[in-house]
């Protein structure tokens, strides 16, 4: 392998976050990658990577603190990922109640719900839950889910039985088939499931129809619905009749009425019986194309019908052709037949053929070049190859993102090395497009004559690549002028850009200049841009830039009006065409931003800036320089704190950092070290820091050793007998007990390594309790894992199990705070005793009371 190719090789990781995705699902059993599995799950981003890596390691015992750790992730599909995860955790149990009760996402607490569900101890939980209202779909798309777990998990409660049939009908179809199953295997209920046949809802009648397919009662009525007018029921009638001669009948006289709907005859293929296949055959070359593919899946086993199904590996219709492709699956001696289809236009048609050759070893290496494709076909690739050895350290590459930075350095030192150069120009015919043209950069930078003849190639993708990677050069400039009349827009817009690239050497020339503003009326868009970029420092051309803010645009985003923002964003002249871009309120959301961040305060329309602020629909990238704006301005300072409770986290935070030393901003700050988001969390400490700098406790790790605790910073097992339930109330060990509970709620996930950072102070209370003792970590929660080896949801779990063995007359309560701020300003919540807190700032547990 040329150096080259190792610095491809070694900086390849996913492009995208649902390569990466795909490679987390791949390689979930593979024990070399279970390190970097973890820690995706603990800090992972963006979101769909850590919520996959949460699901990748929930089956492994030993990543259950990763689990417990997500469940107080700022991110709803983390926590939803992380709870699912901890189905088999007895201790997650508590935290799930706390989710279900007061969790914002309805897919959060639905995965709560599935947690708890068979537990008698938590079902009065669940009917609060079932029997309060729920947000429609409309605020969360999750309201449905999460109604199905209720009604899944309350379903053989009989106190909720009546109020689960009133709903059957708004239920979702899968939850509904599950509710009547679990009726009809009570015989008490049958004759209600039955009744249900004659329902007006045809959803209704139809989930009643497929749970009473082992119910020989009901063979006369399902019949009968056979012939019902909704299609809908009558597919699901055809699907669960009886195996006797009538139903025979009845099926192949309806699969063969061309006239009967074709999701009918669709249910009837797909429950293929014995002395069906010849009809089934027959719809091999059916004019309905989703009969065609269904059959040809329907007779996957079937030796007869190979010829015939091969055949339709050339079928005009995409979903046939992939149907096809499935169905020969177990045919090994057609695999050559379907290697082309690894080529198919169709995605869904690729990933069938990916599916099918994955134990073809002639199949292996093509589809090792699918890998980063998009979905559907890159994570079919990554399925295939997981048992492949060989794919393996490919796959794992996919675990990282791609470092393409890194990548262009590496290959611009070995273009510059007479001796490497030829493995760099080898990379420009890499089947991967990004690969190519981080060498034609490259090669670019060294001035090297195989991009420079680029120029003129035939394929308009390498003769833009070519532009951009020959920027600056004094040699290339009159042929990356002759491109600024390229017949293809890109390739016009990539010679533009190149030729700004340069300012004070276009500034020079003048013939350069000429024809740049030429393309100030192209046709394309994106060419209009580059050029506007180019001339951005030419006074002479900058009224005509302006004028482009007035020309009527069809895009959602026309690149020449964000560049034309940018061009005149620095000239105070000007200042009035940003005015009314923000006044106008109909441009771009980028163009009004980057007009609201160029205007002086005294410039900005208060009017419009507090419309802005107070639209709650209205991005956050408007409506926190509007903020900047009005606060700067001074008169309208009450409306930005008023907002400091809005739905935004982002704008949460903005409006702590813009209160300053203001009066208010103390008590908003301790509020909002409770917020759910972690940016709000981090301007609330920021906040709390400039009034009041952080004060030192006493280092946790000393207290351990001073009190033989612990050993070179390693805690000793608890001072408290297993089994045993000691009264702390004239208990000589008590100091050392809590001092114990204090340690193990700020100490590595197995309770050994004491946090080097964690100081303990003893505090006061608004509600009452003397005996209240703060662990401080100067990390929020979400960094604390990573910064201090502590996961503080997991760890209060822990401390839970272990203090539940403790009784006082007048029980203390036991904090981990979680925020780099002054002890005096820390205020835990009311707890009760024998209740716990869960974050996100403050982690804690109070002693249950003596009785």
């Amino acid at each position: 392998m040329s150096d080259a190719m190792i610095a491809v090789w070694e900086t390849s990781g996913w492009a995208h976050a649902e390569v990466g995705v795909a490679a987390i699902r791949a390689l979930r059993d593979d024990w070399a990658s279970q390190d970097r599995l973890r820690e995706l799950a603990l800090a992972g981003e963006p979101v769909a990577i850590r919520e996959a890596a949460l699901l990748a390691v929930a089956l492994a015992p030993g990543h259950l603190p990763v689990l417990r750790q997500g469940a107080a992730a700022a991110q709803r599909e983390v926590r939803a990922a992380a709870v699912a995860g901890l189905r088999a955790d007895p201790l997650a149990r508590p935290l799930a109640a706390h989710l279900l009760a007061s969790d914002p996402s309805c897919g959060v607490r639905a995965a709560a719900v599935a947690l708890l569900a068979g537990d008698p101890g938590y079902t009065p939980a669940l009917r609060r839950a079932f029997e309060a209202p729920l947000p429609s779909p409309a605020v969360d798309p999750e309201a449905p889910r999460l109604e199905g777990a209720l009604v899944r998990a309350l379903v053989r409660e009989p106190a909720v039985l009546e109020q689960v049939k009133g709903r059957l009908p708004a239920l979702a179809s899968d939850v509904r088939d599950v509710v009547l199953e679990d009726l009809w295997a009570r015989p008490a209920q049958r004759p209600y499931v039955r009744s249900l046949l004659a329902h007006e809802v045809a959803l209704v009648r139809a989930s009643a129809a497929r749970a009473l397919r082992r119910d020989p009662e009901a063979a006369s009525a399902l019949l009968d619905l056979a012939g019902d007018p909704s299609p809908l029921v009558r597919a699901a009638a055809v699907s669960v009749l009886g195996f006797d001669a009538v139903a025979a009948r009845v099926r192949a006289a309806r699969l063969a009425d061309a006239s009967e709907h074709t999701s009918v005859r669709v249910a009837i293929v797909e429950t293929l019986r014995a002395g069906e296949e010849e009809m089934v055959r027959a719809l091999l070359s059916d004019a309905s194309p989703t009969l065609r593919g269904v059959a040809a899946s329907a007779l996957r086993d079937d030796a007869a019908s190979v010829e015939a199904r091969r055949a339709l590996l050339d079928d005009a219709e995409p979903f046939v052709r992939a149907r096809a492709v499935s169905s020969l699956a177990r045919q090994d001696a057609l695999f050559d037949s379907v290697m082309p289809c690894l080529g198919d236009p169709d995605p869904h048609v690729r990933r069938a053929a990916i599916e099918v050759l994955g134990r073809y070893p002639p199949a292996i290496p093509l589809l090792r070049r699918h890998i980063d494709a998009p979905s559907p076909v890159g994570p079919a690739a990554m399925q295939a190859l997981r048992d492949d050895p060989g794919s393996l350290p490919l796959l794992r590459t996919r675990l990282r993102p791609a470092r393409r930075v890194e990548r262009r350095r590496r290959l611009c030192d070995l273009a510059r090395d007479s001796g490497s150069i030829a493995g760099v120009r080898a990379l420009l015919d890499d089947p991967d497009r990004l690969v190519r043209a981080d060498a034609a950069s490259a090669l670019g930078d060294a001035e090297d004559e195989a991009i420079a003849r680029r120029l003129d190639d035939p394929d308009p993708w390498w003769r833009a690549v070519a532009a951009r990677a020959v920027a600056g050069k004094a040699e290339a400039r009159e042929a990356l002028v002759r491109r600024l009349g390229d017949g293809d827009g890109a390739v016009r817009a990539a010679a533009a850009e190149a030729l700004a690239g340069d300012a004070e050497a276009l500034a020079g020339d003048e013939a350069a200049e000429a024809r740049i503003r030429e393309l100030l009326d192209d046709p394309s868009a994106a060419v209009r841009a580059a050029a506007i970029t180019a001339l951005a420092r030419d006074d002479g051309s900058v009224e005509r830039i302006a004028a482009t803010l007035d020309e009527p645009s069809d895009m959602d985003g026309d690149p020449a009006q964000l560049a034309a923002t940018r061009a005149i964003a620095g000239r105070p002249e000007l200042a009035g065409r940003l005015r009314a871009v923000v006044e106008r309120g109909d441009y771009a959301a980028e163009v009004t931003r980057i007009a609201l961040e160029s205007l002086a305060p005294a410039d900005a329309p208060a009017e419009t800036l507090l419309g802005m602020l107070d639209d709650v629909q209205e991005l956050d990238a408007l409506r926190i320089p509007a903020a900047r704006l009005l606060w700067a301005q001074g008169q309208h300072r009450g409306a930005v704190i008023a907002r400091r409770d809005d739905p935004s986290p982002a704008l949460r935070a903005a409006v702590l950092e813009l209160l300053g030393d203001d009066a208010s901003a103390g008590e908003l700050a301790r509020a909002r070290l409770r917020d759910s988001d972690a940016r709000v969390r981090a301007a609330a400490a920021a906040a709390l820091r400039r009034r009041t700098p952080r004060d030192r406790g006493v280092a946790l790790v000393d207290l351990v050793e001073e009190m033989r605790l612990g050993t070179g910073g390693r805690l000793h097992d608890a001072p408290i007998p297993p089994g045993s339930e000691p009264c702390l109330d004239g208990e000589p060990r008590k100091d050392a007990v809590l001092a114990w509970l204090c340690a193990r709620l700020a100490s590595d996930e197995r309770g050994g390594v004491v946090a080097a950072s964690a100081e303990v102070a003893r505090s006061e209370v608004p509600w009452g309790d003397r005996d209240v003792f703060l662990v401080r970590l100067p990390f929020d929660q979400e960094e604390a894992p990573v910064a201090a080896g502590v996961a503080p949801m997991h760890n209060v779990i822990e401390t839970i199990a272990m203090a539940r063995q403790l009784t006082a007359e007048r029980p203390p309560s036991i904090w981990l705070v979680c925020a780099d701020v002054a002890f005096s300003d820390l205020a835990p919540p009311e707890l009760e005793p024998g209740a716990a807190a869960w974050g996100p700032t403050y982690f804690g547990v109070r002693i249950r009371r003596a009785r």
